[in-house]
């Protein structure tokens, strides 16, 4: 094709398999991840440092480990799927190729703490035995990942898949309009899993189709729980019972929460001073999350929250009264010292290890928490004039950034469709996140829960630690999840099942970690949960347009936030000036653009 060039031993160690990468990191209910890669804004494209994307994506393997292989709902169309059966084909998908087949592949990985030698996986040694098909891997580290993704396409040497690709809606319509991706499309026919994925979920129909209805690329599925928590954050239940306090509802009873963790001595080491109650850092805007939401907005991103109205019109969050409201509660915690004086200067690495030392009372992190798990509850948002219900905010199931492509030039495109579609199958989902069972591990019953054992596999290939293990011979981390179940058995699916009496058993705890904890906060009495703005797709002509402009009034969102928090600009006075400001960047023609691209997802 003649291409335009365009420029419970191992509950814990199973929290590793959703460490990093798009739909786990949507927390999809997946125990352990708070991948980094959901970094999607409210408004499609939102903006995360990479700093921060780092930090998280290398810290979140050690999140207190929950259930680990949250793959397993009802396999669907897989048996339709199914190839010719030669030699020790898939028992659920059947062989791809009869003849083992070698397709080229690039993907990301990140340093140091996954094998890059993707071939020695079991996963990759499965899919050669069962599937026919066998992968060439160059691999590249994040930092790398976007000049060779670019190179790649401008050279005309895309290899047949790229994956963990961290792809925007942009990139793929820009890529695809132009001749540099397969269109999936044209074999639905051989993709029956797939269809049958898009009929359960709609929504992830929408956002894989172009306007054109081509589809270019694949972001991730997440059908693994009811529920995909954007970051949860944790308040110290320790130091809440340390100063006889109740958990807070209101806005108000955060507020004096958080002064009296200021001023007593709230993690009781003697020491009255050395408390921050509420942590943040530079761009690592998540602890800011609950207190927006307490005012009626729903955004996952440090600026530009766009917000459907009741008749669908839609409006930025950050020009609203609320907004500004929320900037008055911010103001007055900066203020006064209920949060960190550095909030918007330091980093996340020295926030965190202040945490890890029991010095912050209110955090998000990637890290284990300090102590028992049970000295730590999640937050909903708190009741306020403008939001007079707790609310949570969860992903959509179909997550904004793009996961999984193939060229246009593949040698191999029928191939290539059908291993996308297997990773639309139950086995396929449990291989790119767990490996196979009775090849990496066993699923062992404890307390009614099916957890996955690596430990029988990980001493007879020589290693002594089963994290080690994983990392370096069960999978290719995060170059194929994206499709996101729980498995049967599991312990979100048996959490789903039980009262709020048996939730607080002390096995549910010790096996639930984190899990157990937004579980927990998702079923408070009167608790409202509210999805994330949907990932919408542009025309050409939009994109082009959109690009600069959304760069530019994101950009000075962010920046007038932190004049505001800090009161280099006052609130009130410079308000008018603000909204001036915002008009003249070019904010009326962006959202022209954003109602066109959400009504277009609406009538798909």
């Amino acid at each position: 094709m003649k291409r335009r060039k365009s420029m419970l031993s191992v509950l814990l160690t199973a929290a590793m398999m959703c460490t990093l990468f798009t739909g786990c990191g949507q927390d999809g209910g997946s125990g352990g991840s708070q991948a980094a890669d959901q970094k999607g804004s409210q408004a499609s494209e939102g903006k995360e440092s990479s700093a921060a994307e780092s930090e998280g994506e290398q810290d979140s393997a050690a999140e207190d480990g929950q259930d680990a292989a949250q793959a397993g709902e009802d396999s669907g169309a897989e048996g339709e799927a199914a190839g010719s059966g030669a030699g020790e084909g898939s028992e659920e998908f059947g062989r791809i190729s009869e003849d083992t087949i070698t397709l080229s592949l690039a993907a990301r990985y990140v340093a140091g703490q996954y094998t890059t030698d993707f071939a020695s996986t079991d996963q990759f040694k499965e899919y050669e035995k069962r599937l026919g098909i066998r992968f060439d891997v160059s691999a590249y580290d994040l930092e790398q990942w976007p000049s060779k993704l670019t190179l790649m396409m401008a050279s005309d040497e895309m290899p047949d898949l790229i994956a963990y690709a961290d792809m925007s809606s942009i990139d793929v319509e820009k890529y695809g309009k132009d001749g540099y991706l397969l269109d999936f499309s044209q074999y639905l026919d051989i993709m029956p899993n797939l269809k049958k994925r898009m009929e359960e979920y709609p929504e992830y129909e929408a956002t894989i189709t172009s306007e054109n209805g081509s589809i270019y690329a694949f972001s991730t599925l997440t059908a693994s729980s009811e529920y995909s928590m954007v970051r949860p954050i944790y308040l110290s239940k320790k130091w809440l019972d340390n100063l006889n306090l109740e958990e807070p509802k209101t806005l108000e009873e955060f507020y004096n929460v958080l002064k009296a963790f200021k001023e007593q001595d709230a993690n009781g080491n003697g020491d009255p001073t050395d408390e921050i109650p509420m942590g943040r850092a530079d761009t690592v805007f998540w602890p800011d999350m609950p207190i927006l939401w307490s005012f009626g907005i729903f955004g996952q991103s440090e600026a530009y929250y766009l917000m459907p109205q009741d008749d669908n019109a839609i409006v930025l969050g950050d020009t609203t009264e609320n907004y500004k409201a929320y900037l008055h509660f911010m103001r007055k915690l900066y203020e006064e010292g209920l949060m960190n004086v550095d909030a918007f200067v330091t980093t996340y690495s020295e926030v965190d290890a202040k945490h890890q030392d029991d010095k912050v009372g209110y955090w998000q992190t990637w890290s284990s928490l300090p102590g028992d798990v049970k000295d730590w509850i999640v937050v909903n948002g708190f009741t306020t004039e403008y939001n007079p219900v707790q609310t949570n905010v969860i992903y959509n199931r179909a997550y904004n950034k793009y996961h999984i492509a193939a060229s246009a030039d593949t040698e191999h495109p029928e191939e290539v469709a059908r291993f996308v579609d297997y990773l639309f199958t139950y086995e396929g989902a449990i291989s790119a996140i767990s490996g196979y069972e009775g090849v990496s591990f066993d699923l062992v019953e404890e307390d009614g829960v099916l957890k996955i054992d690596y430990e029988p596999y990980a001493e007879a290939a020589g290693f002594d630690d089963v994290n080690d293990f994983y990392a370096q011979r069960v999978i290719a981390a995060n170059v194929f999840p994206i499709y996101q179940v729980d498995r049967k058995g599991g312990l979100a699916e048996v959490m789903k099942e039980m009262t709020w009496e048996e939730l607080h058993s002390d096995a549910i705890y010790e096996m639930g970690g984190t899990s157990l904890l937004r579980e927990l906060a998702i079923r408070e009495e009167g608790v409202e949960v509210i999805y994330v703005y949907p990932s919408v797709k542009y025309t050409a002509e939009e994109l082009g347009e959109r690009s600069t402009l959304y760069t530019d009034v994101y950009n000075y969102l962010v920046t007038a936030k932190v004049q505001f928090i800090t009161g280099e600009t006052d609130i009130d006075a410079g308000w008018d000036a603000y909204l001036a400001e915002l008009d003249k960047i070019g904010l009326e023609r962006l959202l022209e653009i954003e109602q066109a691209a959400y009504d277009r997802y609406l009538g798909n």
